[in-house]
């Protein structure tokens, strides 16, 4: 049956209570398996029988544990049997106090050597692991700026009388200032560097969001919001491709291009959930508020773990990626001296059959993923009549199976060129998955007459499209590992378009036919069969040859 509001709230409980829990185990279990001790045992025995709960010898010394009282020993009980009942009551009380103490000063002391141990395992963390953290957890930030226009223009549209094709123009407005941003963006991460440049597209789509609930009566205003936000992501994609050919070899790149960009499907997951518990408890201003908090504090905390001194690494093939001198696939040398890095050969990049087919394929992907993303809470609404709450937990349902298939199909990629597997044919491979796959699940959903067939079989398909962090997004290395940033904003321009005419179209044609099967469904059909042929005809993982 449709969610009414007051059954929304114990879902939501539920789900963050699991994810607690969850990390709280893992985190005990880490603490096991290295030797420490098992704290629950000691606590459980605390309660049972507060003699045994004192910690044996080697348990002091592993947790370096020095008690500030003693639990309260079986003579004391003994003691008091012949007292009063009253004095008995009151010894019991007492020594359940103590009990209590001591189980807050072991869980205390315990908690402070797991942090401690982590801060450690940070410490001695590789700094091309820490970056890559760090970038997938801005693109966390990303999406989560990105998203929360899909739910909060529900409560906007209706107190601001929007109609679906207006609606579908303030939500493309992102993809204006997101479409301008690729080149500039490419081109300054490859002068000054990806790890710089990311900071200050989250510190300016931080900024337009929070503007959000001061404009928001102004459509004209808004929009310029919403472009200034998709200026400030337009940066991302370009820096973090920069950052993983400067400094991941080639046999993790397939690893690291999911983890960044699998951040985005977390971002999904975090705006879905939040946004709508938010707005209606606070009403929908909170959330951009919120979302624009996050994103300063993930500034300041970059400046602080950001390695300053991070080494740029061999592209896999024994040359230096600073040095200008590479390897195609082939085995043919790619000449481009140090005092010529300053000129970019677009030219070459432009004649490139196979920069073309990646470029087509780019567009291919991101109509889908901007069509649906921005579209599925309104399907999900109208088609099965769920409230706002129910439609951003199904939404949540697509990048939940995006995480899982990311997790997959990078490992399988990369283990696959490990083995000696052509580049070419593994990139083709899992863009072909990407592909085809959620092609087939849509078409499954057209033809089906249960409409609660796509509470399932659609959010499969959109989660084994995450095949492409292996196909296609890795693939701009692969061609040119040193301009790896400026052909991924070279591809991101024409992958920027479904979002600047796609979605306000899907919007159009929903005016003009009321059919989401015409309006959504087809054009993402068209889009993912004909990406398919390009790129398995005319896409390589080959090294761009670039000679003097």
């Amino acid at each position: 049956k449709p969610k009414t509001k007051d059954d929304s709230a114990p879902v939501d409980l539920f789900f963050f209570v699991f994810i607690i829990n969850t990390k709280l185990l893992f985190i005990t279990r880490w603490c096991e398996r290295t030797g420490k001790i098992n704290a629950r045992d000691v606590i459980a025995r605390a309660q049972t029988d507060p003699k045994k709960g004192q910690l044996s010898s080697e348990e002091e010394t592993a947790l370096d544990f020095e008690p500030t009282a003693e639990f309260p020993s079986t003579s004391s009980s003994n003691n008091t049997s012949a007292n009063t009942s009253s004095a008995d009551c009151s010894e019991t009380k007492v020594q359940q106090q103590k009990v209590e103490e001591e189980e807050g000063t072991l869980s205390s002391h315990f908690m402070q050597r797991t942090f401690k141990g982590l801060e450690i395992k940070w410490g001695e963390t590789p700094d091309r692991y820490k970056i890559v953290f760090a970038m997938a957890l801005a693109f966390v930030v990303c999406n989560m700026d990105k998203v929360n226009i899909s739910i909060a223009i529900i409560p906007m549209a209706s107190d601001y009388g929007w109609k679906p094709t207006t609606a579908g123009f303030i939500q493309s407005a992102f993809f204006y200032g997101y479409l301008l941003a690729q080149l500039p963006g490419g081109w300054l991460s490859n002068k000054f560097g990806g790890q710089r440049v990311l900071p200050f597209g989250v510190a300016l789509w931080s900024i337009a969001t929070l503007a959000v609930p001061l404009i928001a009566g102004d459509i004209r205003a808004l929009s310029i919001s919403r472009a200034a936000v998709g200026l400030g992501e337009g940066l991302s994609p370009p820096a973090a491709v920069d950052v993983i050919s400067r400094y991941v070899p080639v046999n993790e790149r397939s690893r690291a291009t999911s983890i960044v960009f699998g951040g985005l499907n977390m971002g999904t997951i975090a705006g879905l959930t939040i946004a709508p518990t938010l707005i209606e408890a606070v009403g929908w201003p909170s959330v951009f508020v919120l979302f624009g908090v996050v994103g300063f504090v993930w500034c300041v905390w970059f400046d602080n773990v950001n390695p300053s001194d991070i080494v740029q690494i061999s592209d896999g093939e024994g040359t230096s990626q600073s040095s200008g001198e590479r390897q195609s696939e082939s085995g043919d040398e790619v000449v481009a001296n140090d005092e010529d890095d300053d000129k970019i050969p677009w030219v070459k990049f432009v004649q490139h059959g196979p920069l073309r087919a990646l470029t087509y394929t780019h567009f291919c992907n991101n109509w889908a993923v901007y069509t649906v993303l921005s579209w599925l809470p309104t399907f999900y609404k109208d088609s099965l009549e769920v409230d706002l709450q129910g439609a951003a937990h199904l939404a949540l349902l697509p990048p939940l199976a995006g995480l899982v298939v990311s997790a997959v199909a990078a490992p399988l990629a990369d283990g696959l060129i490990e083995r000696g597997v052509s580049i070419t044919f593994v990139r083709k491979l899992m863009q072909s998955i990407a592909f085809l796959s959620p092609a087939a699940c849509m078409l499954g959903c057209i033809l089906s007459e249960d409409k609660q067939l796509s509470t399932w079989l659609l959010p499969l398909g959109l989660g084994l499209q995450t095949f492409s962090f292996a196909g296609l997004y890795s693939n701009h290395q692969d061609i040119s590992p040193k301009y790896a940033g400026i052909l991924l904003s070279i591809t991101n321009i024409f992958g920027s378009m479904p979002g600047v005419i796609g979605v306000p179209f899907t919007g159009w044609l929903l005016d003009q036919t009321d059919s989401w099967t015409i309006s959504l469904f087809v054009p993402c059909l068209f889009f993912y069969v004909s990406g398919t042929f390009i790129y398995a005809r005319f896409g390589s993982g080959e090294r761009l040859v670039l000679e003097e």
